[in-house]
């Protein structure tokens, strides 16, 4: 998408949002929230990339990647800002809108200029577009049925139709099988719908093997064995062996 010459600034939302945020990070915020609009998708922070976006060196983005993270949904690398894509969305719809009043426009025109024949078939028949409409309808309904989250359905339809203007619809339902069977995939990390589908996701390859969690390491007690005696020593009065001594004094001290 083309992007245009201004974004859209809420500055009351922004000011009660960013209220916490330094000087630094309200800079940094600014850079990524424009690299978006100008983008058109979300931002992707493969190898920590966007540190170059918000103009900071690797010590600072490290320091303060996790406070400006929180404005967005993180999906792996990709870097989804919920407000700037509802703003995208409706200037997607408005440019489609025109676009297509533009393409009706040329059509007309060139029906009035064609004989009565042309004009005949050219003309959309009724029964198409249903037939049309069904196998779009139908189509969705596969790929929602094989996506592994049902969150957003409506949002999920709209970026479906996007979608399909990029890719055939069996390749996408492919993709999304492929996902939702993915043996890495974190269940508490799956992209919605309408993002894995904005993100033309379905051409992505296997996800990467999963970081193996975390914890903490059984702690094993050490066995003391006392030393043995035997009676001829105990006879003799030997002295108690050193190594005795250590085990009955950490006793003691209660170790």
């Amino acid at each position: 998408m083309t992007s245009l010459p201004y974004m859209q600034l809420y500055v009351s939302d922004y000011l009660a949002d960013t209220a916490h945020l330094s000087s630094q990070q309200h800079g940094a915020y600014m850079l990524l929230l424009m690299n978006y609009w100008q983008r058109g998708k979300p931002l992707d922070n493969t190898g920590d990339r966007l540190a170059f976006v918000a103009r900071m060196s690797a010590e600072d983005w490290a320091e303060n990647k996790s406070v400006l993270a929180e404005f967005f949904q993180v999906d792996g690398d990709s870097w989804t800002h919920l407000r700037i894509e509802r703003d995208l969305d409706s200037v997607r719809e408005k440019s489609a809108k025109a676009s297509k009043a533009g393409k009706q426009a040329s059509v007309q025109r060139t029906l009035n200029e064609r004989s009565t024949d042309a004009q005949r078939s050219l003309n959309y028949k009724e029964e198409d577009k249903e037939e049309d409409n069904k196998k779009t309808i139908g189509d969705f309904n596969d790929f929602w049925n094989a996506y592994p989250l049902k969150v957003g359905k409506g949002a999920a339809h709209k970026a479906w139709l996007k979608a399909v203007t990029k890719a055939e619809p069996s390749l996408i339902i492919e993709g999304a099988k492929r996902y939702a069977n993915d043996p890495n995939r974190d269940p508490a990390y799956t992209a919605h719908a309408a993002t894995w589908l904005n993100a033309e996701r379905w051409t992505d390859s296997e996800l990467p093997p999963r970081s193996p969690v975390s914890g903490f390491k059984p702690i094993t007690t050490p066995t003391w064995t006392p030393p043995r005696f035997t009676a001829s020593e105990a006879a003799q009065g030997v002295p108690m062996p050193e190594t005795a001594r250590q085990i009955l004094d950490e006793i003691r001290r209660g170790t």
